[in-house]
């Protein structure tokens, strides 16, 4: 037999802008801006599958389902599944559905080639999780004795697939957003699916699970204070200085998970299975320099 390796030629089209400013005002104060802006067109060429797809991302997804999709002439490790219209509110509209065994309280899939039956046919791309867009803005400012500074940084046009809401079909906990809004019966819920403890029938890799993965964060900010050069003679040192600064303290996003930065390998990346959210650091500090 053959072995086939997941190899591809892939191309990566954009453009990075990075400008830099720095001066000195007549009243004292220096300041320096930085800001970068980054585009990517993320495409794949071609792969040793042909006109095949590659699946891939099953790692972390309820029953292994995998859920990228990586094609010629689309983009690497894109999600991959159903579309969702709905939920299932009765079982007359359950059982003369083209979904095999569905039942209320399940997501309602799209018949995207109209033959009648949902099946592996109907899935469609989803999702891209490679960033289309990223930039960043740090500042710096010295006057007399103080001096601070911050940096941001952001992503957009990226997705997530929330796998950890697929986990929410068995007997783990529930969040309270999940918990909260569950289909209960009809006419309770028609974007969130009900809870029965065993049933895995919506945790196939759909656009329920795939989210807007664009977040702003401020990554560093800080605030110092160097004490006179007159106190520093008397105690034979070169500069004391006393700051306070704050690492990851404000993070924008509307992802439902902990976080949207989630990485991962080419083929499966973007994909939240209980990824460990970046912490936020607040420190209180003294340097001294002799």
């Amino acid at each position: 037999g053959r072995l086939i390796g997941n190899q591809a030629d892939i191309q990566n089209r954009g453009f990075e802008f990075l400008g830099t400013w720095s001066d000195k005002t007549a009243g004292g104060l220096r300041y320096s801006v930085s800001g970068n802006v980054g585009i990517n067109n993320n495409k794949i060429l071609s792969v040793v599958t042909g006109k095949n797809p590659i699946y891939d991302g099953g790692a972390g997804i309820a029953n292994g389902a995998l859920a990228t999709y990586t094609v010629e002439g689309g983009p690497i490790g894109a999600f991959y599944g159903y579309d969702v219209a709905g939920i299932f509110q009765t079982t007359a509209e359950a059982s003369s559905s083209a979904q095999p065994l569905a039942k209320p309280g399940d997501f309602k899939y799209v018949d995207q080639n109209g033959d009648g039956i949902i099946d592996g046919k109907d899935r469609i791309v989803l999702g891209n999780p490679n960033p289309k867009f990223n930039y960043g803005i740090s500042s710096s400012f010295d006057y007399k004795n103080f001096d601070f500074s911050f940096d941001i940084q952001g992503v957009a046009g990226v997705d997530v697939y929330n796998a950890n809401l697929a986990y929410r079909f068995g007997n783990e906990n529930f969040s309270k957003d999940f918990y909260d809004n569950r289909w209960r019966g009809a006419g309770t819920s028609n974007t969130y699916p009900s809870v029965s403890i065993g049933s895995t029938a919506n945790a196939a890799p759909n656009s329920f699970y795939v989210e807007d993965g664009s977040y702003i964060r401020l990554r560093n900010v800080q605030l110092g204070y160097s004490l006179p050069s007159s106190l520093m003679n008397k105690w034979k040192t070169q500069r004391v200085r006393v700051f306070v600064d704050a690492q990851n303290a404000i993070n924008l996003f509307g992802y439902r998970g902990f976080t949207p930065e989630i990485g991962g390998n080419p083929g499966s990346a973007g994909i939240d299975a209980s990824v460990y959210p970046l912490s936020a650091t607040y420190r209180l500090g003294l340097q001294v320099t002799f």
